[in-house]
């Protein structure tokens, strides 16, 4: 990594992480992100620094395995945090300047923190997020507020961060800006004990491969509701499966018409749960994952799911198309419950899940395109080649066909199909 020199002459490698929650990375796909790559970052020898919210803090650490903490006090009002958060850390860059050699921010949203890095000359890269004025969830303001901050991010900002092909794509044909394809990391999974995995879900009143799964917000977006109701139409319930939704947070009056299903169809709608132990068996255990997330680019939650679940059907869109490719089920809004029991035939796909997300997303791959980034360099998202272990089924699969056809291109073609 080339050492960065401001214009007072002295050397200057500090990197700042800015537009999150901070660190530790206890809400969110940014947080998470900002965790893994500032980790590398400073595995390489790349001083950080991490600006977190004091709202989201239980308690205020200078540092954090490494990263420097600062924290920006925000506002009690939610709908303005992001807004009042992002002018108080693009304050604290101006006045402190001289002090970075270069800042990345997430998250269009934070357009006045993200001018004022503009204007105090800092090199700087935007992670533009996903097309946040598509969801439901936010008023119209809101939603021209981030329409036109994307428009005018796109006019002003030299580097921007896309965390997808189809956001990629996006930006060339309406903001007619090229952006650099970074995506995220895939999860590194918990291990947990037999016996752990068995008390949870007893605890939960699950039954280990017969449950449908969602962990998400509870937000139209997202389509929670619609899935519910997908799968008391199904029929799925009288057959002894269960829906489960993990993500109740807010009170908020979708939410509540989500919970009004709770305790019937076998249909469970639980509280957010942040112990990834827990997600992670709720994960393994389950018959399929439902993702329903719309709007976003490469959906943390989505590379969640690939890494751990043996089946999943996605929304029919071009960002579950882009991450999960042939492996699983897509549905249309409109004819959910029809692919819920289509779901039921799926074999298990746990080691083709696996293999794609572990060959496609990698966090050492991102950190390095960031490390570019931070040196003026145009970031080249380069994943390496990876092994992943042939998992049981298709051992037996080979086995038998070197069984029944001992000719060496019969083993060879064999070989092949199951050969990372």
């Amino acid at each position: 990594m080339e050492r960065i020199r401001i214009s007072s002459g002295k050397e200057q490698v500090r990197v700042a992480f800015c537009g999150t929650r901070g660190l530790p990375a206890n809400y969110g796909g940014f947080e998470t992100a900002v965790d893994q790559i500032s980790r590398r970052f400073v595995d390489s020898g790349i001083e950080c620094e991490v600006f977190c919210r004091e709202s989201s803090s239980e308690r205020s650490l200078k540092t954090h395995r490494g990263r420097h903490l600062t924290y920006v006090k925000g506002c009690s009002r939610r709908s303005l945090e992001t807004f009042v958060t992002a002018f108080q850390t693009g304050w604290h860059l101006w006045r402190h300047r001289k002090k970075y050699s270069h800042v990345f921010w997430f998250n269009n949203a934070n357009l006045p923190g993200i001018l004022m890095t503009r204007m105090a000359g800092l090199p700087m890269s935007v992670n533009t997020d996903g097309l946040e004025w598509r969801r439901a969830k936010w008023s119209w303001p809101f939603k021209a507020y981030y329409y036109l901050s994307s428009l005018l991010i796109g006019l002003v900002c030299p580097t921007l961060i896309s965390d997808s092909r189809g956001i990629q794509s996006y930006y060339r044909r309406h903001f007619f800006r090229n952006t650099c394809f970074v995506p995220y990391g895939a999860p590194t999974v918990p291990r947990v004990s037999e016996r752990d995995e068995h008390r949870t879900l007893t605890r939960l009143g699950l039954e280990p491969g017969k449950y449908f799964l969602q962990i998400t917000r509870l937000e139209p977006d997202n389509l929670p509701l619609k899935i519910a109701e997908a799968f008391r139409e199904s029929g799925l319930g009288r057959l002894g499966y269960q829906m489960v939704f993990v993500g109740y947070k807010d009170a908020t009056p979708y939410a509540h018409r989500l919970v009004a299903y709770s305790g019937s169809s076998n249909i469970q709608v639980r509280e957010a749960i942040y112990d990834q132990e827990i997600l992670a068996v709720l994960r393994k255990n389950c018959f399929c994952y439902v993702h329903g997330n719309s709007v976003g680019g490469t959906n943390p939650a989505l590379l969640e799911a690939m890494a751990t679940c043996p089946r999943i059907i996605a929304i029919d869109c071009e960002f579950s198309r882009e991450v999960l490719g042939p492996n699983g089920v897509y549905f249309p809004t409109e004819n959910i419950a029809d692919k819920l029991q289509e779901a039921c035939r799926l074999e298990d796909q746990t080691s083709e899940l696996k293999r794609r997300v572990a060959e496609r997303y990698q966090w050492q791959a991102v950190a390095e395109s960031y490390m570019q980034l931070s040196t003026g360099i145009p970031a080249e998202y380069v994943p390496e080649p990876v092994v992943v272990p042939v998992s049981t089924r298709d051992r037996r699969q080979l086995h038998s066909v070197m069984h029944h056809d001992a000719s060496s291109d019969a083993v060879e073609t064999a070989s092949e199909r199951v050969a990372v």
